[in-house]
């Protein structure tokens, strides 16, 4: 019987849905069946509590098209989330199927949005369609006389590798940590870059907030990190002309407007 016929059938049926995570080339897989299905090649868990999710909507408003999977507090998706959210965002894709047949059909694709524990044993993990995050207003890309541009991307194009700097933790409390080679250039060269690591979930990314010698302050905390962890320090940059110019040798791919008019279009100036 093909997937469609098991799906009218009145007595044949045996749906069971799938439900599988992916950060960078990291999956899990977990099933709502009360064994382990083998599907693409992944395992998908049966796992005590269970996983179920609150209802696939499809809407006109794909921002109310929010879907909730309650899952057992314990689960590693959701652990992911205990504390700070990861670097790298984690996808979803739920399949329906059934039992001892090889047709299948996929009937859900979005992103974490976020994770509330509700008390020690279940965990609710609030998951946003594809189509809700193209639907996002707003330009990114904007006329003013600092850069737009994220650091080290595409558009950017500083050589990420050439202002990397590796070494180890030498200390650490909730909010900074100690970095002796950010001591090796001047407050603040670190400021409005990040750190990288990778933790048992993958590769993990915090933003710097401000460096002082050989301190650094982290957004997020320090949760995840520990005295004597192997880390890279990554340049930050405070998108003005000048600094993309100077400290990177890179004014050729700046994105601002630093000759902009000081002038507003709209306080009635006639030139305008």
């Amino acid at each position: 019987m093909s997937f469609s016929e098991y799906e009218t059938s009145l007595q044949n049926g045996r749906p069971i849905r799938l439900y599988q995570f992916q950060r960078g080339p990291i999956k899990w897989g977990y099933t709502n069946a009360d064994r382990n299905i083998s599907h693409q090649n992944i395992v998908f868990r049966a796992i005590e509590g269970g996983i179920s999710d609150d209802g696939i909507r499809q809407t006109e408003d794909s921002t109310a098209d929010l879907l909730t999977l309650t899952v057992p507090a314990s689960m590693d998706v959701a652990q992911m989330f205990r504390t700070v959210a990861p670097g790298q965002t984690v996808s979803v894709t739920i399949f329906d199927l059934h039992y001892g047949d090889n047709g299948y059909l996929v009937v859900w694709m979005g992103l974490i949005s976020g994770v509330r524990f509700k008390n020690e044993i279940s965990a609710e993990i609030q998951c946003q369609t594809l189509a809700a995050s193209l639907e996002r207003t707003g330009l990114r890309k904007t006329w003013s006389r600092i850069c737009p541009h994220q650091l080290y991307d595409d558009a950017c194009k500083a050589p990420r590798n050439t202002f990397k700097s590796v070494g180890l933790i030498d200390r650490l409390d909730a909010v900074s940590i100690g970095f002796a080679n950010a001591a090796a250039h001047s407050d603040p060269y670190y400021s409005g870059g990040y750190i990288e690591w990778t933790s048992q979930y993958g590769l993990e990314q915090r933003g710097i907030e401000l460096h002082q010698s050989d301190l650094l302050t982290i957004y997020g905390g320090t949760y995840g990190l520990s005295i004597g962890q192997e880390i890279s320090v990554y340049a930050g940059c405070d998108r003005l002309f000048n600094t993309c110019q100077t400290k990177f040798n890179n004014s050729i791919n700046y994105g601002g407007s630093p000759h902009m008019p000081g002038k507003s279009p709209f306080d009635g100036t006639p030139v305008f």
